[in-house]
């Protein structure tokens, strides 16, 4: 190899075009080492390693700028941990455009045959918060303080038993039946109902590979269909169902009372609906301590929390209407965090009226959870969550 080369020499090496070499230098990633006497630009060797780390940087998905502030941190990275951030960061994307194809296929599902924009917006605008709930219940899944699957302390709840016919309404990923395989009774059906476009898609291909191991005389079935369309609950009520349940689903649906009035219409006398209360929880209580413990104003999640009490309170004289008894039951699900951004996030979610309050002292919040996480090696957050068990 010469020990100088012009532009055209060492972009022939690399294998890149003179356009590319000349952006690189006007981002200032690839500086020439000097000038010919004809004012042509020289680079040497080090100038062809540079180069090629440019052009493999780019091949995996770097930008420009990030493959500058690579170069500009080259002695304080490996090569190993560049590319698991660039790993890591690429996932991501993935990621989120998968939630942005799973809400594009949720409203091409839901859509009529005549939409608007206002319709299609409504739509997406739910399944991001759908794909937010499933977020946040797959990280307390995996981070259960007292280690018991969220979805067996529902299962148990709802004291499922032989000859049990299950209206599962909104089935989603149907955790509620894969964790809990084994100890599906004899003779029990389910009847899942949901659209197409997300996670009731996966069940169906479950379904069709495992359906074989369930107890005799039981089957699990996915029935897409739109829960807001009238010809669907009259298809529900060609059956009657000894229980129903409508777990994290009522946020998505128009018309709350419409609809707790189908599903009462779809049950046996005596019959079981477990829904959601939506309401406060431990969580509110543990808040209610830490942010005073910060030595800061800790109004908003009293506010907050009188104001999902009253939605609570609300929620169960509206199902009062529609069943003899409604029962509220707290199924405990302590968190273990030991991430202080992560609890800062379920911090903000929870308490969206405050959001300018916690994000003026963002910076203090995260101090006192970072101390107290690397003092106690982790932070549980006391927590349960409400069910509505309501007999018809």
């Amino acid at each position: 190899m010469k020990e100088k080369m012009t532009s055209g020499e060492i972009a022939k090496q690399a294998g890149v075009s003179a356009k590319a070499l000349r952006v690189y230098d006007e981002k200032g990633l690839l500086k020439p080492v000097g000038y010919s006497e004809g004012n042509y630009k020289l680079y040497d060797k080090s100038s062809l390693m540079i180069l090629e780390k440019i052009i493999a940087l780019k091949h995996v998905g770097f930008s420009l700028e990030e493959i500058k502030s690579s170069l500009e941190n080259d002695e304080q990275e490996s090569i190993e941990a560049t590319l698991r951030k660039q790993l890591q960061l690429m996932e991501d994307r993935i990621y989120q455009l998968q939630k942005s194809a799973g809400c594009i296929k949720a409203a091409l599902a839901r859509i009529d045959e005549n939409p608007d924009w206002d319709d299609v917006a409504d739509i997406i605008r739910k399944m991001e918060f759908s794909q937010g709930q499933d977020e946040r219940r797959w990280y307390a899944a995996s981070h259960a303080a007292d280690g018991i699957e969220w979805y067996v302390k529902i299962y148990d709840s709802l004291n499922f038993e032989e000859g049990d016919r299950v209206l599962d309404l909104g089935c989603s990923f149907g955790l509620l039946w894969r964790e809990n395989w084994d100890r599906i009774p004899v003779n029990f059906q389910v009847d899942g109902y949901d659209i197409h476009g997300n996670w009731a898609d996966d069940l169906y291909e479950y379904l069709k590979g495992n359906r074989s191991t369930l107890p005799k005389d039981s089957d699990i079935q996915v029935i897409f269909s739109n829960l807001e369309l009238d010809e669907t609950w009259d298809r529900i009520r060609e059956k009657r169902y000894t229980k129903a349940v409508a777990h994290y689903l009522l946020n998505y649906i128009e018309g709350r009372e419409k609809f707790v009035r189908n599903v009462s219409e779809s049950l046996v006398s005596g019959g079981l609906f477990s829904v959601n209360t939506y309401g406060i929880s431990k969580m509110d209580s543990f808040w209610e301590k830490m942010i005073a413990d910060m030595g800061l104003d800790n109004s908003f999640v009293i506010a907050r929390r009188d104001e999902l009490k009253a939605n609570e309170d609300a929620f169960k004289e509206e199902l009062s209407g529609y069943f003899k008894r409604v029962d509220l039951v707290a199924l405990p699900c302590p968190i273990i965090y030991d991430d202080a951004e992560l609890l800062f996030q379920r911090l903000t979610k929870r308490y969206a009226g405050g959001i300018r309050y916690i994000e003026q002292n963002k910076e203090k919040i995260l101090a006192f959870l970072d101390k107290k996480i690397q003092e106690e090696g982790s932070i549980v957050m006391d927590n349960d969550s409400g069910f509505f068990h309501c007999y018809k």
